[in-house]
Parts: structure tokens; sequence; C-alpha cells
């Protein structure tokens, strides 16, 4: 998108912003999970009126102007997912927003190189809290000192959220084993109520008590927070579910920070399938050794999978855990296509197939399609973000590859005679 463009709509944006002045704006920031925070607390206030939200996992500065834009008079509350890339990417955005709650989901590695320390990536994410009006109210994670700490940074009310005995609005009996799904007790005060979600994985607890503390925060009765989401279907590629000749497949493939794979992972051991799968693509955002890394997430897999996949450029950097007791279980592909033929020829209906990578490096939703649909396209640096099942090159073949000529030296001019 041009930069004319661009600012063209932030200033339309910024117009709009105080014509539905109104309207109550949301912030949800943090370093994971904030996407289906920002799902789960718009299906909660949807209880309290029209809801407006980002679109997906559109967090970036240009898209926060576009789903303030999407905002109309009348409605009662925008719920805004704010992304930070680095130093003073927030600045912007919460400029344009002007929050009266903030969300802060917590602090996590997975933007290492922009902010350097996490002290860095906190001090980012506070500016959220910060922009709070003394009316306005700041939802924070009391299992996550950072994010705790940000309370001194509040100028309205705060509420915590965790399994802390010292937050405001706790869970226990926290459980997630597929094919059952998040179920936990949420206790606020006195009152007590039983969570159901369609959500996999104990650590989306946090997502779940964020936005059931924003609810009560806004005047929401507990039992209504609570049965606002239960219909909530997880946001598509963060453990989502799909069938697929009679195997399940639990899709994680949007992005994989090194932070995130050990939820998904767990997810895998807690499950009751007769056989399980894991399969790994290109895992990012971590400290040490690239060899070391995939080899002890290759590890931590075998211990709970029957058979473990790495697919890619960087596969065979798991090579170590070739020594775990269940190395003959570990197989690596540098092509997606080798790795569906593998599993094409492996999987057994009941299976329970967990994919783990990054959408733009991996595209690894190809290796559910083939079960279904007419493949053509296995490129190998395609490098989009939208998902292949929404791509219109899935069923075209790729341009073969030709060998750049050497060139033709010119022939040398007559000599004049």
């Amino acid at each position: 998108m041009g930069r004319a463009l661009v600012r063209l709509i932030d200033r339309r944006a910024a117009w709009h912003r105080r014509r539905v002045g109104g309207v109550t704006f949301v912030g949800v920031t943090g370093s994971c999970g904030k996407t289906t925070t920002k799902d789960l607390v718009a299906a909660v206030l949807a209880r309290r009126g029209r809801v407006t939200s980002t679109p997906g996992t559109h967090n970036s500065s240009h898209w926060v102007a576009r789903t303030v834009l999407a905002v109309r008079r009348g409605q009662a509350y925008c719920v805004q997912e704010l992304g930070a890339s680095g130093p003073g990417s927030l600045d912007a955005p919460i400029a344009l927003v002007e929050p009266r709650i903030a969300v802060v989901t917590n602090i996590g590695s997975d933007h290492r190189s922009a902010f350097r320390t996490l002290d860095g990536t906190a001090g980012e994410k506070q500016k959220l809290v910060a922009a709070v009006p003394a009316d306005g109210i700041a939802v924070l994670n009391a299992d996550d000192p950072r994010v705790l700490a940000m309370a001194t940074a509040c100028r309205g009310r705060v509420w915590t959220y965790g399994l802390s005995q010292a937050a405001d609005v706790r869970a226990e009996q926290v459980t997630s084993e597929w094919p059952a799904h998040l179920s936990f007790i949420v206790r606020h005060g006195g009152a007590a109520e039983t969570v159901r979600t369609r959500l996999n994985g104990v650590h989306f607890v946090h997502a779940c008590l964020a936005a059931i503390a924003t609810g009560l925060a806004v005047g929401l009765p507990l039992a209504d927070a609570v049965d606002a989401l239960a219909s909530v279907e997880p946001c598509t590629g963060r453990l989502s579910e799909v069938v697929a000749g009679g195997v399940t497949f639990v899709r994680d493939e949007f992005k994989a920070p090194l932070l995130s794979v050990g939820p998904a992972i767990e997810v895998l051991r807690t499950a009751h399938a007769p056989r399980k799968v894991a399969v790994f693509g290109t895992l990012s955002d971590y400290n040490g050794s690239t060899s070391g890394m995939y080899s002890s997430v290759a590890r931590q897999a075998l211990d709970v999978a029957d058979e473990v996949i790495f697919v890619g450029p960087q596969a065979e950097r798991c090579r170590r855990a070739r020594t775990h007791p269940k190395g003959a279980a570990l197989h690596t592909f540098a092509r997606l296509e080798d790795a569906s033929a593998h599993l094409e020829r492996t999987l057994r209906p009941g299976d329970l197939v967990l994919l783990k990578g990054s959408q733009r490096a991996d595209h690894l939703l190809r290796l559910v399609l083939a079960r279904t649909t007419r493949m053509a396209c296995w490129r190998t640096e395609c490098r989009r973000v939208k998902f292949c099942d929404a791509c219109l090159l899935l069923r075209v073949p790729p341009l073969p590859r030709f060998r750049r000529s050497r060139s033709v030296p010119a022939a040398p001019e007559l000599a004049n005679g």
C-alpha cells in the first residue's frame, strides 16, 4: 500500500474516531494470545450491545485505521487488537484508538529481535495501559509479573485475572483433553460458574479469563459472560480442528515462535487418540543454536507422539534427536510434497495430527487439502500470508524454472582491410 494512501486513510480514521466518540474502544495487546482474547472479549461485550472488532489477525497500524473506519454511531464497543513490531510502533495506533479499556495478555519473547529484552517489550505494551483515562479500565494478567506491574501506570480502575489466588477473576480445575475442549471453574468474589469452551489447550484459560474480567468490569453478570464464551470457535490456524479423510488435524500453523510450541505439544500430550502425529515446519524467535532448538523440540514431541515429522529447509536441524529412544519415529523432508506423500501412505482413520509451523514459510495446510482436493501447487517460496484454501493458485502448477543460458560472446569485429 502506498504511503500517500496510508496517510489518507489515517487522517480519515482520525476524523471518524472523533465522530464516534460515544463508542467505547477496547485495546488488546500482549506477546501472544491477542487474537483469541480479542475474539472472546468481543463475544462477551456483544451481550451489552453491537460490537466492531479487528478482522482476523490484522493488528498492524494501517489495519487499525480500517477497523476504526468500520465503527458506526450507536454501537457499544470496538475491540481493537494492537500488535507491536518494535519500539514506538504502538504510539500512533494508541493515539488513534484512544482506548477506554486496555487488556494485556502476557509478555514473551516472540519479538525478541525487535525489543531485545522482555522489559523492552513490556515497556511498549504498557503504553496501552498508560493511555487509559481516569474513568477507564485496565484488565491485566495477574500471573505475569511484567503485566501485573503495569497497574502502576493505570489512571483508572484495574481488574486482574489468572490462576493466582490474588486475581480478581480466577480459574480452578482447568482441563483440556481432546476431544474434550477447555473447561474450568471461574470464581469472582463469592460467585462461581463452570466455563465450557470450543478451544483446545489449557493455555487459553487466560484469554477466557481476560474476556470474563472485561465483561464484569463493564457491569455484565458473571453467568452472562460465561455463557458468551461457549459458542466461540477457535481462530483459524490457532489450534483449530479440521477432519479430512477420517483424520483430525489440529491446525496451529499461522505462526510458530518457540514460545507457542510448548502449549501445542501439551495439547497433543493430553489428547485421547489411537495414534498421534506431530508435524513441524519453520520455528522462530528463540535463543541459542538452531540445531539445538530444533532437536529439543523434536525430543519433546517424541515424548508424546507416535510419529514426528519436520518439513522444510531447516528439517535436518533436528537430527540430534535421533538418539531419542523413539528416534526411529522421527522423519525429515525437505519438500512438503514428499511429506504429504508419506502421510498419505501412513495415516489411518482416527489419527490425530498436530500441524505446527509458519504460514508464510511453510503452508502446512496443504497437507490437509491434499487429502480432499486436487492439489497442483507445492511452491516452496510462496511467502503469502493467506491460507492456501483461500488462494487462487491452489490448483495452478508452478511454472517450470529455466536455467539461465550462458551469455554468448560477441563476434569479433572484422579487421579493416
